[in-house]
């Protein structure tokens, strides 16, 4: 496998920064004014603005807009004590017009009987973070920075999971947060996001499978034609009647016999918002395998740019000697190569069945953050430090 860049294990501390702080003061540019926002009917106002520029990112993400934020805040805060949750979206303008967002939340949790109080991304549910920020993301990451540090007193941890490794977000976030009195470590996350660059078609990348796997895939997508099976790539998902009825009973299905909790089932009500929302965007797209009106596999997914991102996906246990996923794989592979795509993302997470087809990754890190009181940093050492060391320990006994 040929890794991409991969974060290694820092930390920072700032007590002696003067000569740096007086450095970028020298070469700043634009001064941002920060307003913290903690009101859904505030964020309500925000999606204009919101959209705006994250459809104009550099490096676009479905995860950080508007829409995906307000319809998993909603369905998380029913789920949660409302005292336990809220929003902390910190918009960056300039000269009266929102020229940034970080989309955060602030969350009271409790980890070894230490409490904490922790701004962090809205879920858990997206598998790359940013910031949505504009044309000048150097100093944008400067005026978030500089407000978390202003207002250290109001939160103990700030915990920012999966952010993505564009260009060099890392190395900004870490230049910025030297010029405070924050503390800070920089850490790889546990699993890597393998994706395939679709340089053609599902025949030419299945040239790098053995010969018995380019066979085995053959024949069983004769046997699957010969029994009547059907694939099609649904582009406007949210148009078709009862269609996610169809993908939540097949997920069912699906964890009902690995005895689990289904993910799109216990989630209707949210990707129903995302059918009506981000489909009409053109940010969707479903890949079914069909048999008649039977549904037999299915992977729901995103249109992000010239990327396509596979988020989730099950099948019929009593198909599984056809291999749909794979099928699926190829028809997916073939509508990238004919539509433009030039990268089939398959996101977080190291399951065997996506190193079949890469040996690419992209890799997220962590950036946790503390502040100079005692008890940030004891509540640092128990919600991390302390952790880390017993998973290490015990491991999966845990």
């Amino acid at each position: 496998m040929r890794p991409y860049s991969i974060p290694s294990e820092s930390s920072g501390s700032t007590a002696n920064h003067d000569s740096a702080r007086e450095s970028f003061a020298e070469k700043e540019g634009p001064r941002y004014s920060v307003e913290q926002i903690n009101c859904e009917t505030e964020i309500s106002h925000l999606q204009t603005d919101w959209n705006r520029l994250s459809e104009a990112a550099e490096f676009p993400n479905v995860f950080m807009t508007y829409d995906w934020y307000r319809i998993w805040n909603e369905q998380l805060n029913q789920r949660d004590n409302p005292s336990q949750r809220s929003p902390n979206v910190l918009v960056l303008k300039k000269d009266g017009a929102v020229t940034g967002i970080s989309p955060l939340i602030r969350r009271k949790c409790s980890r070894l009987g230490v409490a904490a109080r922790k701004i962090e991304f809205a879920t858990i549910h997206a598998d790359y973070n940013d910031f949505v920020l504009g044309d000048d993301s150097t100093g944008q990451i400067e005026a978030i920075v500089q407000f978390l540090a202003r207002t250290s007193n109001e939160w103990d941890l700030v915990d920012l999971r999966d952010l993505r490794i564009n260009g060099d977000i890392r190395r900004r976030i870490e230049d910025a947060l030297s010029r405070t009195e924050l503390r800070y470590v920089t850490l790889p996350e546990k699993d890597r996001c393998p994706f395939v660059q679709i340089n053609g078609d599902s025949a030419a990348v299945t040239k790098k499978l053995s010969g018995q796997s380019r066979r085995t895939l053959r024949k069983r997508m004769q046997r699957a034609t010969a029994e009547g099976l059907t694939m099609r790539i649904i582009e406007n998902p949210e148009q078709e009647p009862g269609l996610l009825e169809k993908l939540v009973m097949l997920d069912h299905k699906k964890h009902l016999q690995r005895k689990s909790d289904p993910f799109i089932g216990s989630n209707a009500k949210v990707f129903q918002s995302l059918f009506d929302s981000l489909g009409p965007r053109g940010c969707l797209y479903v890949a079914l395998l069909e048999k008649s009106d039977q549904p037999i596999a299915f992977q729901l997914g995103f249109r992000c740019a010239k990327n396509l991102w596979a988020y989730s996906q099950a099948y019929d246990h009593d198909f599984a000697r056809l291999s749909p996923g794979k099928l699926l794989f190829s028809a997916i592979l073939d509508y990238g190569f004919s539509h433009g795509f030039e990268e089939f993302d398959l996101l977080r997470g190291e399951d065997a069945f996506k190193w079949v087809w890469s040996d690419r990754y992209h890799w997220n890190f962590q950036m946790l953050i503390w502040n100079s009181r005692w008890s940030s940093r004891a509540i640092k050492f128990a919600h991390h430090d302390l952790l880390t060391a017993i998973y290490r320990m015990f491991g999966r006994r845990l």
